[in-house]
């Protein structure tokens, strides 16, 4: 129970970092930069609301118009609307080329933040799967049966350890009920060789149709790890 508590609320984190974050902190930088807000709508699609939030952070601000109130570039001096002269008028050379400089160090410091964020939300999204897959039982029981096996064993050597990403899904809900299909690498003394499970819960009990051993990557030497265990004398 306590697994799939932590499994949703991961969720929901997940869900709020890529759809709502990115939203809401862009809509706040769109209107203090007179920018439409509008364009973050395209946030709906997972993970999209992050790349207009870098855009928005890199465009630069527009000035509105004290006359006619619209929004026009911050570097006009006049406004293209009512020919109004705008503050940015009275402003040096030297006052502007500091506002550039300050304003090209806030957007590098902002896009690195953000690109940081988003690279270190990656690294612990993939922790946290990879946490998840090597919890459950049907991984738990396939290193088992590996360590269980001479054969296997002898071909792996001693040294011998998981690497890669485990890839494939892992379900499981309140009622008992659950799947759990995807495939490991281990490398050992040979090479790497490829393990592939494929289990079903039911009444919280793991229901195991498939628990095989590769020796090597495309071929067809193939150890049945759960025949192996069938036919294994019992004492």
């Amino acid at each position: 129970m306590v697994r799939k508590a932590s499994g949703g609320i991961a969720s929901l984190l997940i869900l709020v970092f890529v759809w709502i974050v990115p939203v809401v902190f862009g809509v706040v930088v769109a209107r203090k930069k007179n920018r439409s807000p509008h364009w973050f709508w395209l946030g709906i699609w997972p993970g999209v609301g992050w790349w207009v939030f870098i855009i928005m952070l890199i465009l630069k601000p527009l000035q509105v118009c004290e006359k006619c109130k619209k929004k026009i570039p911050a570097d006009s001096r006049v406004c293209p609307y009512c020919a109004t002269e705008t503050t940015f008028s009275a402003k040096t050379k030297e006052e502007i080329q500091e506002e550039k400089k300050k304003h090209n160090k806030k957007t590098i410091a902002a896009v690195c933040i953000v690109v940081g964020i988003m690279l270190c939300f990656v690294f612990v999204t993939m922790f946290s799967v990879a946490a998840s897959f090597k919890s459950c039982e049907p991984y738990k029981h396939s290193l088992e049966l590996i360590e269980s096996n001479p054969i296997i064993q002898e071909y792996l050597g001693q040294d011998y350890r998981q690497t890669g990403m485990i890839s494939g899904s892992l379900k499981s809900n309140a009622n008992g009920m659950g799947s759990a299909y995807f495939s490991y690498k281990i490398k050992g003394q040979n090479g790497i060789s490829i393990v592939y499970v494929d289990a079903e819960k039911e009444n919280d009990v793991w229901i195991y149709k498939k628990i095989n051993f590769y020796k090597e990557k495309q071929s067809c030497d193939v150890i049945d790890l759960l025949a192996e265990e069938y036919n294994k004398p019992q004492i």
